[in-house]
């Protein structure tokens, strides 16, 4: 009750808070919960005090008239009955859940108008009709009730209410049936009584609401801080991880370009100056060398420039019927020479449902070549490649590429469809390559209106995955991305 009083008294600064909607779940659990917690006090005091009451009137005999030991007991008993109603609502409703916030507001109705008939009840108990010394203690022990009752059941109105009632028609009836000017006094006061226990009543709801405004301020303050900081971190880690991406990709560049520019500028300075001689027959030899050193020096700041396009929204496509089995012969005569090197049999399936696809030819040429050359780059030597063409349940197409290579962690596939990450990104890695691959592959598939993703498990190989709808529309590649 002391924290109710307190309560009530909180400064008006709470006005300025900004409360939301106050028949919400949170209000009515928090109010419920509120009222749940003051039961001990009545579970324990009132009991205790009318045995208090009852021991004063038996001393005070003298003064407040002689009155009967079993009406002494019948008042107590009255009391133990409403205090063990709310011992046993104070056990079942430890908790208040969405879902019970109507059947705990019924419960708590009900046990406050038990509690409020049995403070009637203790008033009729003690009565000694033209007694005005016992006839005002009564009246006392009623007001101590409507105080605690006003304080502790002001957070649901639908209690307080039927607290208030409960107790007034009792009153309203021992003072009626009285003969003498006390109880005519006490019955002409009653309405105004009534009344002021009503507007503090309600007064002090509203301080409940303003604290409830503050406390639930406080809670979602708390945790948009708790979001924004985890955010923050995230968003760190993130900073951080992107820095390493950007470092492991620059010292991978710095040997990916390095590696064919010293090939062309050595080869080429050996032309030029004719250090071998005049007219060597090894000459065309290194020209070819220069050749291919600069194709994939091309190659590689293509890559780059694709995937700045993607990432900037400019990349064009120009989806139109493609015949699949030509565009996987022209990629088959380029990744044979690799496949050869290491041995590796290259198998190709195409559905015969599946003829041309709208896709983008270059795209489409380039999705299968980075998708194999990965393939080729991770199996181990005699191992085999299949790639299968096929219709999907939808009707449109599915491309996969499966290699019987190391396979990938499963905490690593995530990231790899990131630009500039690898499975394991160290610059000095056996396999090189510059981690763009299969960010182009999942960036081309979504201008697609596609997706791409990959299956694999560490020691069974992977399986990489291209997915084109039946039907391509070219989007605006941040809403694709």
């Amino acid at each position: 009750m002391g924290a109710f009083a307190h309560m009530a008294a909180m400064p008006d600064l709470l006005s300025v808070i900004p409360v939301p909607k106050r028949e919400d779940a949170r209000y009515c659990q928090a109010r419920l919960r509120l009222l749940i917690e003051t039961l001990p006090v009545t579970i324990w005091f009132n009991p205790v005090g009318v045995a208090i009451a009852c021991a004063a009137l038996w001393f005070g005999r003298s003064d407040f008239g002689d009155l009967p030991a079993w009406r002494m007991a019948l008042a107590v008993g009255c009391q133990c009955v409403a205090s063990a109603s709310a011992a046993v609502a104070f056990r079942l409703y430890p908790t208040v859940s969405c879902e019970s916030v109507s059947r705990v507001r019924r419960a708590l109705v009900a046990l406050q108008v038990m509690i409020g008939l049995a403070w009637g009840g203790v008033v009729w108990a003690v009565w000694i009709e033209g007694n005005a010394a016992n006839n005002c203690f009564a009246v006392i022990i009623a007001v101590m009730a409507l105080w605690a009752m006003a304080l502790t059941r002001c957070a649901v109105r639908s209690v307080f209410f039927a607290g208030l009632a409960s107790l007034a028609v009792p009153l309203c009836a021992r003072f009626m049936t009285s003969s003498g000017v006390t109880a005519y006094v006490f019955l002409a006061l009653l309405p105004i009584w009534m009344c002021y226990m009503l507007f503090s009543g309600l007064s002090a709801r509203k301080r409940v609401d303003d604290m409830l405004a503050a406390r639930f301020a406080n809670e979602d303050l708390s945790r948009e801080l708790a979001a924004a900081h985890d955010e923050a971190v995230q968003k760190r880690e993130e900073a951080e991880l992107a820095n390493k991406s950007k470092t492991a990709f620059l010292a991978n560049m710095s040997h990916e370009l390095r590696t064919p520019l010293n090939a062309i500028i050595g080869f080429s300075e050996i032309i030029m100056s004719q250090a071998l001689g005049v007219n060597n027959p090894r000459y065309p030899e290194y020209a070819g060398d220069i050749h291919t050193s600069g194709t994939h020096l091309l190659t590689l700041i293509n890559e780059i420039l694709d995937v700045a396009k993607i990432e900037a929204g400019r990349m064009e496509i120009a989806p139109r019927p493609l015949h699949v089995q030509s565009a996987l012969e022209s990629v088959e005569r380029i990744i044979a020479i690799r496949a050869s090197e290491k041995a590796l049999t290259i198998s190709y399936s195409v559905s015969p449902a599946l003829d041309e696809i709208m896709a983008d030819e270059r795209a489409f040429r380039q999705i299968m070549l980075n998708l194999l050359s990965n393939a080729v780059k991770f199996t181990p030597q005699g191992g085999h490649i299949a790639v299968d063409c096929r219709v999907a349940d939808d009707g449109g197409t599915l491309v996969s590429v499966t290699d019987d290579g190391p396979g990938i962690p499963a905490d690593k596939i995530e990231q790899l469809f990131k630009p500039f990450t690898q499975v394991d990104n160290r610059f000095d890695h056996a396999q090189g390559g510059t981690g763009l691959g299969l960010a182009l592959v999942h960036g081309l598939a979504r201008l697609h209106g596609g997706r791409a993703w990959i299956e694999s498990s560490e020691g069974h190989g992977t399986s990489a995955f291209v997915y084109f709808p039946l039907a391509t529309v070219k989007r605006d590649l941040k809403r694709a991305m």
